[in-house]
């Protein structure tokens, strides 16, 4: 099971794809600071 990431603790690098299908990493945009993540459910 995946450890839960509690208030103020950096998210974990994961990757995911856009929507052309390109692969991105979260890590790719840390150097920026603040990474804003919206995930959303049903949407389509």
């Amino acid at each position: 099971m995946a450890k839960l990431i509690t208030p103020g603790e950096p998210a974990p690098d994961f990757e995911l794809q856009d929507v052309q299908g390109k692969s991105i990493r979260l890590s790719e945009f840390r150097e920026n600071k603040v990474v804003v993540l919206d995930f959303l459910r049903g949407f389509m």
